[in-house]
């Protein structure tokens, strides 16, 4: 079986490993790119490989959506403890393998099964203990660093780590860095943005999209003709937000199309692409119909109102009621909180929002978020027609 080729982006990793390790970096560096468009990728691939090569960094790596069922803070803490039990030298894998309760490095004395939140063992200790081990200072890497703010033990994590910077990076400390990553901008903006969280202020920057370079780096590697010209290629991925999966899938469909001249690649090329995309959409709209009235009610006002969806307020009820009898045409009963309560967690439960703490939604796909918002702004003359129609009876009742 042959092994799928990455496209490296050496330099880029170089100037993020640069930022990361300077003194700019101590606070941390926060980093968001959307979903499935290389990020993680980038992350294994080529970020990492020069954080260990040029750095001599311990890299600790945790991604938080690789078990979205997990606690983030035990993903956080499990990763730590996996990394620790690597050092032979240190009798870390007997202390785990036969249950020892405490061991020793580096004139440092911890408890292994203690390690964790609210636990005896603090993760700053624990990163200290790795930094001893390995001889080197800890870079953890945190991906989908958002997905800590759905418990209280993943936000909790975040202060510990917060300490552990702190006492890590003093004139005596073995050294520490903090890279998180995120597929939403605005779910990441809030560990930064918000003065209540552990890392506010802590440098937040977009990742560089994939370009120009690796479609011609992954033209050059198709093995058929005619291909698109790299111009309609630059125009295709764009149509595709830049994300390699679907533009490939397309490609794919391409090459076994063995009727198409070099004059008219171009133009069925992009109208694979466009047909691809209509039936992505079509897909999720699909699903999103089938939800039940207040289901789709809450997640077209969550779309319409973005960062400032505020569920249980007096407008976003009647909005509730408006998109309602738009879309059913029957008048709606009064609507109680806990439905209201209810619908948000079958939505986050159905992966179609993400809650983070205090009460905040936002719809989890970027792209999802887009598609809801143009049926919003195509509906919103029969939802006006509606609440018109609400008030009208409310008055006469």
């Amino acid at each position: 079986m042959q092994r799928t080729e990455v496209f490296h982006r050496e330099e880029l990793a170089k100037r993020l490993a640069d930022d990361l390790m300077s003194e700019e970096g101590a606070s941390g560096l926060f980093i968001t790119g959307p979903r499935r468009t290389g990020k993680s990728t980038f992350i294994r691939e080529d970020l990492i490989p020069v954080l260990k090569k040029k750095y001599a960094s311990e890299v600790v790596y945790a991604d938080l959506w690789e078990d979205r069922a997990a606690n983030p803070g035990d993903v956080i803490v499990s990763a730590i403890k996996a990394q620790l039990l690597q050092y032979d030298g240190f009798i870390l894998k007997a202390a785990g393998g036969v249950g020892l309760d405490r061991f020793k490095v580096g004139g440092l004395e911890m408890s292994l099964d203690n390690i964790g939140i609210g636990k005896g063992e603090t993760l700053s200790k624990a990163l200290t203990m790795l930094a001893a081990a390995s001889k080197k200072p800890v870079t953890l890497i945190i991906d989908e660093a958002q997905q800590t703010q759905v418990t209280e033990e993943g936000r909790q994590a975040l202060y510990a780590l917060k300490a552990a910077r702190d006492s890590m990076n003093s004139t005596a400390g073995a050294g520490f860095r903090l890279l998180a990553t995120g597929s939403n901008s605005d779910k990441l903006a809030s560990l930064v943005e918000d003065k209540d969280q552990a890392f506010y202020q802590a440098p937040l920057m977009p990742l560089p999209t994939l370009g120009k370079d690796y479609l011609q780096w992954f033209r050059n590697k198709q093995n058929f003709e005619p291909k698109p010209s790299i111009e309609a290629m630059i125009e295709a991925f764009d149509h595709c937000n830049h994300r390699p999966e679907p533009f490939r899938a397309v490609f794919k469909a391409l090459k076994y199309k063995t009727d198409v001249t070099p004059e008219d690649i171009d133009e069925v090329f992009m109208s694979m692409v466009a047909s691809s995309l209509a039936s992505a959409k079509a897909n999720f709209l699909q699903q999103v119909n089938g939800l039940n009235p207040l289901d789709l009610a809450a997640l077209k006002v969550m779309a319409r109102d973005d960062k400032k969806f505020s569920p249980y307020s007096k407008t976003s009820f009647a909005d509730y009621k408006a998109f309602i009898f738009a879309q059913t045409g029957e008048m709606p009963e009064a609507i109680p909180q806990s439905s209201v309560q209810q619908a948000l967690e079958r939505l986050r439960g159905e992966k179609f929002v993400w809650r983070a703490g205090r009460g905040a939604y936002l719809i989890e796909d970027t792209q999802h978020a887009v598609w809801m918002k143009e049926v919003v702004e195509q509906g919103v003359d029969d939802v006006d027609r509606a609440r018109r129609e609400i008030n009208a009876r409310v008055a006469t009742s």
